[in-house]
């Protein structure tokens, strides 16, 4: 039993960091480009929204899946 709860908490502690690190990356370019660009604040930021939305689709999706495939066994 604790072999197999060893295996839930990794593989739920990488599904959960792939997303942190998506995140700090995207907001990581925002500031730089922000800091380049500060007139191109809207466009900048319009086009990190579209970018997380696509990173919290994966990361729902991923997680799902992991309880789908856990539920199923």
């Amino acid at each position: 039993m604790k072999g197999a709860a060893l295996a839930f908490v990794a593989i739920f502690f990488i599904l959960i960091t792939i997303p942190c690190v998506g995140v700090g990356w995207v907001g990581y370019r925002l500031m730089t480009r922000l800091g380049r660009f500060p007139s191109k604040t809207p466009a900048i930021q319009m086009s990190v929204l579209f970018k997380l939305i696509i990173l919290e689709v994966v990361s729902w999706t991923l997680l799902l899946l992991f309880f789908k495939v856990l539920v199923a066994v």
